[in-house]
Formats: structure tokens, C-alpha cells, sequence
């Protein structure tokens, strides 16, 4: 087991995938809210047993059918590591589980008998090694990108996207997102992530079972005027256009940016800012 994993840095892709919601989850289980018609009985049907079935899917399609993938289950979340050659294979099985969620939150008695599954990804590319841990026998990545991915899946619910990706991951993957009429991307924010020194550019993957695939595409050009009267200063106008982008497209995003073009009114930045927002969040 000790020689499965590189000691040595090589860059590789980072997954991280996580349970939207999982405590309001928990607490409807435990107050027996939920029921699965086919268990029998209300009770039966545990947050247990809904946890392993998510965690199992997500394996089955990142892990069983690719030998040198590392995973490790976070609680309700999961961390997946690839050689930096996979790109292909994690956009076809990241199609392939949001599928498998669009179908299963579409059934009946979901969200009433069954809770929905709601999964915030992330993905980013860097340099990782792996160290043994003789305490508990087990490899561990370590690396700049393992935080990087942790904070960048943190902010998918914040700007109201599923799967959020490293503009440093987009130039590893455009060609395949370019010609596969199923993927496309766009762009969301330039920030310095919660403990880091640099910034870097965010964008959202769009895949086409997200009910909403047409509606973000479509809001792409508007974003983008709204965005550039935020780079320029032009708080009042970034602001109207951000809030028309949440009316007219539902895009929580719209509201996120609208708010900070009014903090930004209030305490403008110095001349020398060039559009980079500091997280303060993990």
C-alpha cells in the first residue's frame, strides 16, 4: 500500500463534491420526515443509508472505474484526485452523476419523502504529493491546490453555481468544453481566496442536464457589461445591471455582485485596484 500513491510533487486535477444542506437533511431524519416507499415502514429509511448511497454513487463514477484515482469521503463531502491527463474522463463522469441527481430529485415524493440532492463541485489543477500517515495507515494529500479546491467548492452556493472551476483547470479542458455541445462555461469573479496571497479567476462549468444551462449561456453577455462597469468604478450602473442579471435570469450571482458594488460605493478602493474582491470566507 505505501508505494500506491507519489511521494514525489506532479501536478494533478482535484475534485471536491459536497452535500448541499446536510444538516437540514440530518435533522428531517431524525424527525422521521422522510420515507422510502419501498423500506416499509417510516424509520426505516436512515441518514445513513441516504449517505452511503450518495457517497457510493459519487465513487463508483470517480474512483472504481480509474486505478491511480485517489478519494476520500469528507463527512458529506468527497475529495478525488487524478493524474492531470484525466481531463476527459472527469467532465464525462461529472455529466454523467449531475444526470444521475437531475434524474433522481425529478422522481416522485422527492423533496417531501426523500430529500433532494443538491452537490456543489469544484475543480483545480496544481501540484500534489502524497504522505503516509502511520497513524491511521493512510496517504494524504498535501499541496497549495488541495486549498485551493476546498475554498473555491465553498463558494458554488455563495454565487448560486453547481460546478465552479480554476481558471488554471479551464485552459486544461476549453478544447473539450468547446467542441462537446453538452459542456460549456462562464465567467464569474477574479478573487484572492480565504488565506492566500494571489488571485485568481473563477468560472462556473456548465453542464446541459442543469435545468437552468440555457438560461446562464444566455446571461453570459450581460455579466459581462455589468462586470466591466464594476471594473471600471461605475458602482451605480454595475449595480442596476447585476440586479437585472437576479430579475431577468433568476442568477443568485446577480444579488451577490449588486451587493458588493454597494459596499464598494460606500468605501471606495484605492486607484491601483484592479477588480480583485478578497474573500473573507472559507
Amino acid at each position: 500500500m505505501q508505494d500506491k500513491y507519489p511521494t514525489e510533487k506532479s501536478k494533478r486535477i482535484l475534485m471536491f463534491c459536497d452535500l448541499r444542506d446536510s444538516t437540514d437533511i440530518l435533522l428531517n431524519f431524525e424527525q422521521n420526515i422522510y420515507r422510502d416507499d419501498q423500506l416499509g415502514e417510516t424509520g426505516s429509511f436512515t441518514y445513513k443509508n441516504f449517505i452511503m448511497d450518495v457517497h457510493e454513487a459519487i465513487y463508483k463514477e470517480f474512483y472504481l472505474e480509474h486505478e491511480n484515482t485517489f478519494f476520500e469521503i469528507y463527512g458529506d463531502g468527497v475529495l478525488s484526485i487524478f493524474p492531470e491527463d484525466n481531463t476527459k474522463f472527469i467532465l464525462e463522469n461529472i455529466h454523467r452523476l449531475t444526470n444521475r441527481m437531475r434524474i433522481y430529485n425529478e422522481a416522485n415524493g422527492v423533496g417531501i419523502l426523500k430529500p433532494l440532492i443538491d452537490i456543489g463541485f469544484s475543480l483545480a489543477i496544481g501540484d500534489i504529493s502524497f504522505v503516509y500517515f502511520s497513524l491511521d495507515k493512510r496517504y494524504h494529500p498535501i499541496g497549495r491546490c488541495v486549498h485551493e479546491g476546498a475554498r473555491i467548492e465553498s463558494l458554488s452556493k455563495f454565487y448560486d453555481a453547481r460546478v465552479l472551476i480554476s481558471g488554471q483547470f479551464l485552459s486544461y479542458s476549453e478544447e473539450y468544453i468547446k467542441i462537446d455541445t453538452r459542456f460549456s462555461y462562464r465567467f464569474i469573479d477574479h478573487v484572492i481566496l480565504k488565506g492566500f496571497r494571489e488571485p485568481i479567476t473563477i468560472f462556473e462549468l456548465l453542464l446541459d442536464n442543469d435545468p437552468r444551462f440555457e438560461i446562464k449561456k444566455n446571461s453570459i453577455q450581460a455579466y459581462s457589461e455589468a462586470y466591466a462597469k464594476y471594473r471600471n468604478k461605475e458602482w451605480g450602473a454595475a449595480r442596476e445591471l447585476f440586479k437585472k442579471i437576479h430579475g431577468e435570469y433568476g442568477l443568485g450571482i446577480g444579488l451577490v455582485m449588486a451587493s458588493r458594488c454597494e459596499i464598494l460605493s460606500k468605501n471606495p478602493p484605492g486607484n491601483n485596484w484592479n477588480g480583485v474582491w478578497k474573500m473573507k470566507d472559507k
